[in-house]
């Protein structure tokens, strides 16, 4: 490929964040090239979630992950963007005519470009004890995949996060019976959440770690000690999620010269701008009173958006008026078409 600008705006990460900004600059007229580094749209919600309930976002009372990430590849598609899924950027450099990025396929230009990233490459935290790190068989894991095989079946969640009460939740409501174990006293999800998991029939066990996994390949019981008492307890259990959150790598940010404050890339809140040419929206972004939420990734999307198609055309409004003003889906998204994918492949 040439390296002469080909699109607009280069979003990277194509999470919900990336793909309600991929939306919202068709809607506003801008070309969109999109980079996923995973195989399939959809970010952590996809990798690690799909199955899991989401009850604040707008309009969804409440919606499973994978619903989601279909509903916003659909909306994105609107608005015809070039699709580079499972194509990780691994360079990004910025000259006068904006941004180059680099992947192992090639290089890319873009006049500016959008980071949606969210809290970059992530990798499951351990529990810090060796007999469940080093447990080598199957049924145990960070995530669940179909609910319903668990119904009737003893399993234990490990943590005391939202993660760990709404996974609590849902293997309760498919039929399984369900325990979690946290280390502390107090549980640090919110408050519906635990209520949630409560209405469930969920066995909370506060104070209390898993020592050890039994069982031939598959979990057969689990041996859980009270950090209080220090007695021990073996529990009959057929799978074992371990809900412990995850730690973000944002090194690849740091390498390209971008202004991190540990908690990701520092923004200017009524733009989003990192740098000249340079955006963020969703987990990655930072700034004072950040609110992590889906929801607030889909607002900084379409400011950033707005912002960079100002910085682009001055001539152009930051406030692009209401969607429902250009009839079915905006000028741009009737006209743009369905999106090409890079990787010739089908979606999420």
């Amino acid at each position: 490929m040439g390296l002469e600008a080909t699109r607009d705006l280069a979003i990277i990460g194509g999470g919900p964040g990336g793909l309600y900004a991929a939306f919202y600059a068709g809607l506003r007229g801008m070309s969109v090239s999109l980079f996923e580094a995973l195989p399939f749209l959809g970010g952590q919600v996809a990798a690690l979630y799909p199955e899991k309930a989401i009850f604040d976002i707008g309009g969804f009372p409440r919606v499973g992950g994978a619903e989601l990430v279909a509903r916003l590849e659909e909306q994105a598609l609107q608005a015809g963007p070039e699709l580079h899924v499972g194509e990780e950027v691994t360079g990004l450099g910025r000259d006068a005519a904006g941004v180059c990025l680099t992947t192992a396929r090639g290089e890319y230009r873009a006049r500016a470009v959008l980071l949606t990233t969210g809290v970059g490459r992530f990798t499951p935290r351990p529990l810090g004890v060796p007999a469940v790190d080093d447990w080598s068989g199957s049924g145990v894991g960070t995530t669940v995949r179909q609910a319903e095989r668990f119904r009737g079946l003893p399993c234990l969640v490990v943590g005391g996060g939202d993660s760990a009460l709404d996974w609590a939740a849902e293997l309760a409501d498919a039929g399984a019976q369900v325990t979690v174990a946290h280390r502390r006293d107090q549980f640090r999800a919110l408050e519906a959440s635990l209520s949630r998991a409560e209405a469930a029939g969920v066995t909370l066990r506060r104070s209390c770690t898993l020592e050890t996994i039994h069982g031939e390949g598959r979990p057969e019981s689990v041996v859980l000690r009270d950090l209080k008492t220090g007695v021990c307890e073996e529990l009959a259990c057929a799978a074992v999620v371990l809900a412990l959150g995850y730690t973000a790598d944002l090194s690849a940010l740091r390498r390209w010269g971008l202004p991190l404050d540990g908690r990701g890339l520092l923004v200017t809140p009524d733009t989003m701008a990192v740098a000249p040419g340079v955006y963020a929206a969703g987990d990655v972004a930072s700034y004072p009173g950040k609110l992590k939420l889906i929801a607030t990734a889909f607002a900084e999307a379409a400011l950033a958006v707005s912002a960079c198609k100002q910085a682009l055309d001055p001539d152009a409004r930051l406030q692009a008026g209401h969607s429902s003003e250009h009839g079915s889906g905006g000028p741009a998204v009737a006209t743009l078409g369905g999106g090409r994918r890079e990787d010739g492949g089908d979606g999420a």
